[in-house]
Formats: C-alpha cells, sequence, structure tokens
C-alpha cells in the first residue's frame, strides 16, 4: 500500500471515529504488540495520522496504536452493524464508535503503547521526509539521497523509505515519467534540479490521487502499450533487491 492510501485511510478514519470514545475488539487469532488492546478500550481517539506508509492512531492517556499495513492489509470503514467484506479470522482489531467500524485486515505489524516510546521507534525515527506532508520540500530528501549510494538507480532510491518515504511502485514510475526522467539512471548521473522535478511529480500525482481515490496508470502496467505522450512502447524490468516491476518509456524519459 502506497502513501496516498495511507493518507486517504487516516482522513477516513478521522472523520469517523475521532473525537469520541472508541470500544475495541480482537476478533481474529493476531494480537498487536505492547500493551494489551484493552488499554485502549473506551478511550477517545482523538486524531489519526499518517507517515510514510505507517499509520498512527492517537488515543487519551497519551496511548498510541501504529500500524503498518504492507502490501495486503488494509484498515475497513464500515457503518454499525455492517457485514464485514473479509473473515474475522483476518482481523487484527475492530474499533467502533457509535455510528462506525474500522476494522483492520492483514497487516504486517501493529503495536500499542506509549506515544513518546513508540514515536521513538526506529520504523519511525528512520522515516524520510513524507513525500505527502504539508511542509516537504525536495532539498531534504535530495540530502539523504546525497548521503547514500550515488550508484544505486533513481526507482530503487525512490522506493527507500529511508530516504523518502511514502513512495510505492505504483508512484515510482509514474512520478518518473510525468517528469521525463529515466528511472534506471544512477544517482550520481542526477542533478539535483531532476531530482527535485521527479519528486515534485510524484508528490502532485499523489496528492492528486489522495483527493481522487485513483490512482494513475499511464504506463504501470502497460508493458508493450504505446506511451501516452509520444507512442513509443512502454518498456518494463525488474529494479533493486527486491526486484520491484518498474516500468518506463525509453523515448520520452531521459537516459
Amino acid at each position: 500500500m502506497e502513501g496516498d492510501s495511507i493518507l486517504r485511510t487516516a482522513r477516513r478514519m478521522e472523520a469517523a471515529l475521532a473525537g469520541g470514545p472508541v470500544s475495541v475488539r480482537t476478533p481474529g487469532p493476531r494480537r498487536p504488540e505492547g500493551l494489551a488492546p484493552e488499554s485502549i478500550n473506551g478511550l477517545v481517539l482523538e486524531r489519526v495520522e499518517s507517515r510514510g506508509k505507517h499509520l498512527l492512531l492517537h488515543f487519551a492517556q497519551d496511548l498510541l496504536l501504529h500500524s503498518h499495513l504492507g502490501m495486503h492489509g488494509g484498515w475497513h470503514l464500515y457503518r454499525a452493524g455492517q457485514r464485514w467484506r473479509r473473515p474475522a479470522s483476518q482481523a487484527w482489531i475492530a474499533l467502533a464508535s457509535e455510528g462506525s467500524e474500522a476494522v483492520n485486515f492483514r497487516g504486517t505489524f501493529m503495536r500499542i503503547g506509549r506515544r513518546g516510546r513508540l514515536l521513538r521507534d526506529p520504523r519511525l525515527v528512520r522515516l524520510g521526509p513524507d513525500i505527502l506532508a504539508e511542509d516537504f520540500e525536495p532539498g531534504a530528501a535530495i540530502a539523504r539521497m546525497r548521503g547514500t549510494n550515488q550508484g544505486i538507480e533513481l526507482g530503487e532510491a525512490l522506493l527507500g523509505q529511508r530516504l523518502v518515504a511514502g513512495i510505492g511502485n505504483i508512484f515510482k514510475s509514474e512520478g518518473c515519467w510525468a517528469a521525463r526522467v529515466d528511472p534506471q539512471r544512477q544517482l550520481e548521473s542526477l542533478g539535483d534540479d531532476e531530482l527535485a522535478g521527479a519528486l515534485r511529480a510524484t508528490r502532485e500525482l499523489m496528492i492528486e490521487a489522495v483527493d481522487s481515490g485513483h490512482q494513475p496508470k499511464r504506463i504501470y502496467r502497460r508493458a508493450g502499450e504505446p506511451c501516452p505522450r509520444c507512442g513509443t512502447p512502454i518498456r518494463s524490468r525488474a529494479q533493486g533487491d527486491n526486484a520491484r516491476t518498474t516500468y518506463w518509456c525509453p523515448s520520452c524519459q531521459t537516459g
């Protein structure tokens, strides 16, 4: 799941549940790490925050629920009493207010604890600048990129959550295409202005996706189809240590 989906989920959950007490259930066999879910039962959910691909639920009494969904997890929102779309055995936790319920299915990580302690978790502390933060500036992310191995390719760097947080495989490809930059170029071959252009283009696309609920698919998973800009067939290949597929136009993205 990419940062746009996490931010959209945070906004929806905050609108549905924040400001009042929340009841807690754990229908499936999995349990969050740290404090027992009962520790937040009946507490007011004060706000919901996204940080890159992480979701943070801030409760009264200085408690925090930290969730990471991975590629296959999700928070589902339902009306009170509405039937769930997934089996209860896959649910880590269900949070209910008077009229709404948020259920976490199949996430990769969840922890409940004191806010100050959890916010010092290396998984959060080591994150790069959040691409969707209101105060995001490309310079901070570029500085991190310049401090890493300059032989890695741009597409791999954009997925490095310690360099810039929130970008996933779709926006890696779509952002580079929008900026007309080849994601296969090594960082050492790119000027700061080119890096800033790729980051700004990616951020713009992600903000549009947050607002619309639709992620762009101009070139993503369209290998062999004509580029929407110049008509050249889109190409793809595995990139980086995790072999995530990258899509690009060999004609109108500079090499």
